[in-house]
């Protein structure tokens, strides 16, 4: 087994590349050659530098052709791959065939997880608990149906086969992102492949691992290694600038600490910024992309990387406020474009106007209360919401479930409730705030532990602040809501989403105690995260932080320039 470890920008990919394409140039046929890497995007760029001569797996692709080839050698059906929705579906039902009052599908698949994702044991868990999840495995196999972690556990099983071991044999094994393998569930299958292989060559960099909620963990996958290992070590950067790396390096493990710039500098120090509380710091990171904007860096080359993605939401405000265009990473909606928010304008309208019939078709169904389609259809036909549809049902109500008249008596209720609230001399905040309360939105989020929206609500609610009325901050949310996406923009990611990502010009908020290192989390992986937020940057790195909380003890002792906003 070869062993090559390298830091961010050593050009492990292209290494990569190289070491297959030298194969292929020598005469191995492409059939011998397996790669794996971490993501399908990965993969993507893996097989187009290849030109589409080798195909590149993930772990779980991988796992998955390896079922393939034994089911169709069989010819049994090779099984269907399930969704996040599919598994909760699944589980939902084993919950009503089991009779169990008291568990959530959600509560008993995240326990189920832990178990399979760190190789432990069931009997760890709630006794109704394990009868679940023997009654979900059951109705996967009756299905024929695999989940995302049962890609891995059925390829294991497979691989007992030792015909399929032996067809195996002789290959030439290629691992990308060798830090992140999970040694419970995936390394058993790769080691698999490593004990028959002509050549076992893993790519990784230990600094870079921060998926240990997936179950990855160096220490232990580097335990399983043989013991006749050849290491190698990249020590090049060709990524970032001299002032950057010396910046990022005092994070950095063995494989990365001493890394070499390959770049000249640019007389461009890395920046960490001190604000004056959340409002400032995301008035100054508005500011700082302004300013790169202006000096020619195009927008898409330019990124916000936050320790969560709920640390982003002031900050898209800031950028709202300068009409700087931005995307999501990942494809998440922004703060303005959620079924929450366009759901919080609606009953904010209302408030306005108890007369005002447009924003029915928003909020009649949110919170969710079982009015979907076709009973919107049963209510107004092919027209538009309006209130007279809702006094012909309550004139009918045999035509209805419950339910629907129980949402339609509390919409009525809820503009009473409106107009008297706003007729007392309050606060706009709070009248705000009431009004959301009101609505449940805040309740239903919490039930779902959707607390990520819960914190955009929240700072919605919180920028209504600045607004003189109701009419003015609803005029505002309003003209932000009907915005259209922009095609393309700055870029918004949590670090984790960052991972294989590069951009000129990088900015890390939250840069404090208890965010970034996360408060109860592994510190280790932590300074990880830290250390690749920081080496995103190719020209430009600055971190900022606000006086809720101390900066972050990695701040300590690092090469940077320390400022203040606002200047004092």
């Amino acid at each position: 087994m070869r062993l090559v470890t390298a830091g961010p920008g050593a050009g492990k990919t292209r290494r990569l590349v190289s070491d297959i394409k030298e194969k292929l140039n020598e005469g191995v046929s492409p059939f011998m050659i397996l790669a794996t890497t971490f993501t399908r995007e990965a993969a993507r760029e893996i097989e187009e530098r290849l030109g589409g001569d080798v195909p590149i797996r993930t772990i779980h692709g991988l796992a998955y052709w390896i079922v393939r080839l034994s089911r169709k050698a069989r010819e049994e059906p090779v099984p269907r791959v399930i969704s996040d929705d599919g598994s909760m579906a699944i589980m939902e039902r084993a919950i009503k065939e089991l009779a169990f009052q008291f568990i959530e599908p959600k509560q008993a698949l995240d326990d189920m997880a832990r178990v399979r994702d760190r190789g432990g044991s069931y009997d760890e868990l709630h006794p109704q608990v394990r009868q679940l999840t023997d009654r979900y495995f059951s109705i996967l196999s009756t299905d024929n149906k695999v989940d995302f972690t049962g890609i891995l556990e059925e390829a294991r099983r497979e691989l007992d086969n030792e015909a399929l071991r032996e067809f195996l044999e002789g290959k030439y094994v290629y691992v990308d992102e060798g830090q992140d393998v999970n040694p419970a569930t995936e390394w058993p299958i790769l080691d698999v492949l490593r004990s028959g292989a002509h050549e076992f060559t893993m790519f990784a960099s230990p600094s870079q691992q921060i998926y240990g909620f997936r179950g990855a963990n160096w220490d232990n996958l580097a335990s399983k290694f043989p013991e006749s290992i050849c290491t190698d070590t990249i020590s090049e950067n060709y990524r970032s600038t001299p002032e950057i790396i010396r910046a990022a390096s005092p994070l950095a493990g063995a494989d990365a600490s001493s890394m070499t710039p390959i770049r000249e500098s640019l007389d461009i120090p890395v920046l960490a910024v001190d604000a004056l509380n959340k409002e400032m710091e995301a008035d100054f990171i508005g500011r700082k992309v302004c300013e790169w904007l202006n000096s020619g860096i195009e927008a898409s080359n330019i990124a916000i990387l936050a320790r969560a993605h709920t640390m982003l939401n002031t900050i898209q405000l800031s950028l709202r406020t300068r009409n700087i265009p931005f995307q999501i990473v990942g494809g998440r909606a922004s703060i303005f474009h959620r079924e929450d928010t366009q759901a919080l304008l609606g009953y904010l309208r209302l408030a306005l106007d108890p007369m005002d019939d447009t924003v029915l078709e928003s909020i009649v169904n949110f919170p969710p209360c079982g009015i979907g389609l076709s009973t919107r259809y049963a209510l107004r036909g092919n027209e538009e919401l309006v209130w007279d549809h809702f006094f012909k049902a309550l004139s009918d109500q045999d035509k209805f479930r419950k339910q629907v008249i129980q949402r339609i008596y509390q919409i009525l209720d809820l503009r009473e409730h409106f107009e008297m609230l706003m007729n007392l001399n309050r606060p706009l905040i709070q009248i705000v705030r009431r009004i959301i309360e009101l609505s449940e939105i805040p309740s239903y989020l919490n039930s779902e532990g959707d607390f990520h929206s819960v914190k955009a609500v929240n700072d919605l609610v919180a920028a209504s602040s600045e607004y003189s009325s109701v009419e003015h901050f609803v005029d505002y949310l309003e003209s932000e809501v009907k915005r259209p996406r922009e095609p393309d923009g700055i870029q918004l990611s949590t670090i984790h989403a960052s991972k294989g990502r590069e951009w000129a010009s990088v900015l890390v908020p939250g840069f404090q105690d208890g965010l970034l290192p996360l408060e109860g989390a592994d510190i280790n992986e932590e300074r990880n995260l830290a250390f690749v937020g920081m080496t995103r940057a190719k020209s430009h790195l600055v971190l900022t932080y606000n006086r809720s909380a101390a900066p972050s003890p990695f701040l300590s002792n690092l090469p940077i320039l320390n400022s203040q906003w606002p200047m004092l």
